[in-house]
């Protein structure tokens, strides 16, 4: 069979049987109509004036016309309905395809995710690894041992042995490791170090949130040796290396310190995607009630105290620092809240971390300043 009849048999079954039909009664109607004319006078007909011939077939082919108007007419709906019908299979599969590259380009980034968590935990093992040797408490021929460890594969040996040696010295209460502050930031070497650990980390999770819909892959990298030793970290972090490491603006943290003393009525930005403890909140976090709506600060003597007001709690700061513009809190609840903030007059903006990383920005208003 050529080519030029596969269009032809295509069009075949578009012949509704209507068609067949109005054709028939078309060409019967014809048919009775010039039978009609041949018993009415024949050739004869022709004789009249145009306006009567005219009339006569203007009458004769209404009917015909109107048929195939109405003909015309279901044959349009179905026409309009089986192109609505391929418009939503089309939809459909658009979806089903925009779907399926969607989490193609999941996967992508997971995969791709996976490879760079590889490498942050080798490189931040490193930094722990060179931490403990800077801290001397164990003999040369154990640390080499530990190092041979380490290069063989396990990026969490060194993470996993300060984990289990400082777990003695955690806090009952609040879980605080108790010895952490000299072990991260006891020398500006160990602080060198573990500021960078910070940055490398928090950057590892910035990815994982990117790249993670249930916060099943983010919760593994928090409960790994190396989220446990990053949340410690943040316990005992100063306010300078808050400033260095978490601040957008490190250069407004210099000059003479800014007046925060006051109530601070704040706004945290919406369309956040965060989670605190098991708990998924998505858009307006600011109708959660664990955020924070006032926060007050005030001199006690020669230092600062903050609290932070919400609709679950009222907790005190544990540290309060100014340093130019920059503002620094750390609250225990019992886990770690920091947050850096830019005071501008009477204006602040900054954000908040936790051991999942950034929880949210905030703006926040001096409504009023005590004297």
């Amino acid at each position: 069979m050529s080519r030029d009849s596969e269009p032809q048999k295509r069009l075949l079954p578009d012949w509704d049987p209507r068609i067949w039909g109005g054709v028939l009664l078309t060409a019967l109607w014809i048919l009775g109509g010039v039978v009609y004319i041949a018993s009415a006078g024949g050739w004869g007909f022709f004789s009249h004036d145009a306006d009567t011939i005219g009339g006569f077939l203007e009458g004769f082919f209404a009917p015909v016309a109107f048929l195939w108007l109405v003909l015309g007419l279901f044959l349009q709906q179905e026409e309009i309905a089986r192109n609505r019908d391929e418009m939503e299979r089309s939809n459909l599969l658009s979806e089903q395809q925009a779907r399926a590259m969607e989490e193609a380009a999941l996967t992508a980034r997971q995969q791709a995710f996976f490879l760079i968590a590889d490498n942050v935990r080798r490189q931040t093992g490193n930094l722990l690894g060179a931490m403990l040797a800077s801290e001397g408490s164990a003999p040369d021929e154990e640390m080499e041992r530990r190092w041979l460890t380490h290069a063989a594969g396990d990026y969490e040996f060194f993470p996993r042995l300060l984990v289990e040696r400082y777990e003695m010295l955690r806090d009952e209460q609040f879980g605080i490791v108790n010895g952490g502050k000299s072990l991260f930031f006891g020398t500006p070497n160990r602080k060198g170090l573990t500021e960078e650990y910070i940055r490398s980390f928090r950057r590892l999770l910035r990815q994982a949130r990117e790249c993670d819909q249930d916060f099943s892959i983010l919760a593994t990298v928090l409960q790994a040796p190396h989220g446990v030793v990053y949340s410690g970290m943040l316990q005992h972090m100063p306010a300078e290396s808050a400033w260095v490491t978490l601040l957008q603006d490190p250069g407004s943290a210099s000059g003479p310190d800014a007046d925060v003393v006051g109530r601070w009525d704040v706004d945290v930005m919406a369309g956040v995607r965060w989670e605190v403890s098991t708990r998924r909140v998505e858009g307006e976090i600011a109708t959660d009630p664990a955020a924070a709506r006032v926060i007050t600060l005030a001199r006690d003597g020669d230092r600062l105290v903050a609290t932070a007001q919400s609709q679950l709690a009222s907790p005190q700061a544990e540290t309060v620092a100014v340093r130019g513009r920059a503002l620094f809190l750390r609250f225990l609840v019992p886990f770690p809240i920091l947050m850096t903030a830019v005071v501008d007059g009477d204006r602040m903006h900054g954000h908040t971390e936790t051991g999942q990383g950034e929880l949210f920005r905030f703006a926040a208003t001096r409504s009023n300043q005590e004297q």
